[in-house]
């Protein structure tokens, strides 16, 4: 007797041993891309506020140098006589020659910062050379960058903008845009130009001390 023959087909497929769906793949890729936004986005910010920070700390050290600066009477290259009298004459850049004068090595008035919105990614260096305990054009010596990057920025201060921080020798008293009375502690706010991150440093005038939060 012969047995009826049937054709098979193929075989069910075993449960859990399938490949993905396209709707599958697309929600799959879509929490991908919400997460990898995520991370991107709390990387720059961790970026950003270390920025900003470690601007805060080379403007603290940097304010310290200064005010150390006039309590040694540090020496400084001045211009006397001539057509640039009173000028910051070493290190400059472009070097000053001193015109009908000679570059001389003198104890300034006073040793001082300045701060501005209008060139917000820098501060100026600068001697104060005719004793008025605020910048002049031609007392600065250097400009620095807050950072190497340029990122954070002067965004202002309650004592005024532009800023002027000068600390006369010998004895280290404080100057703020000229005078030596006012609030008990100075403060100047830097930022992120790409966020919101602020440090707030700190000059207290009766202890001297610096700091930032």
């Amino acid at each position: 007797m012969l047995r009826s023959s049937r054709s098979k087909g193929p075989a069910p497929r075993a449960v859990g041993a399938g490949g993905f769906t396209l709707v599958e793949l697309l929600v799959s890729i879509s929490i991908i891309g919400v997460l990898t936004g995520m991370m991107m986005a709390n990387f720059r910010g961790g970026q950003q506020a270390a920025e900003v920070r470690l601007a805060a700390d080379i403007l603290v050290g940097q304010l310290r140098a200064v005010q150390t600066s006039s309590l040694t009477g540090r020496l400084a290259a001045v211009c006397s006589g001539g057509a640039e009298d009173l000028d910051a004459c070493e290190p400059k850049q472009p070097a000053v020659t001193c015109s009908g004068g000679s570059c001389q090595k003198r104890v300034p008035a006073g040793y001082g910062i300045r701060f501005s919105t209008l060139a917000s990614s820098e501060y100026v260096l600068f001697y104060d050379t005719d004793d008025d305990q605020r910048y002049d054009a031609g007392e600065e010596y250097a400009a620095a960058p807050y950072v190497s990057t340029a990122a954070a920025r002067f965004q202002g201060s309650p004592s005024g903008d532009p800023l002027d921080i000068v600390y006369a020798p010998p004895f280290g008293k404080l100057y703020v845009n000229g005078s030596d009375s006012g609030p008990t502690t100075v403060s100047l706010t830097l930022g992120h130009q790409f966020g919101n991150m602020t440090r707030h440093v700190t000059i207290y005038r009766l202890s001297g001390k610096i700091e930032h939060d």
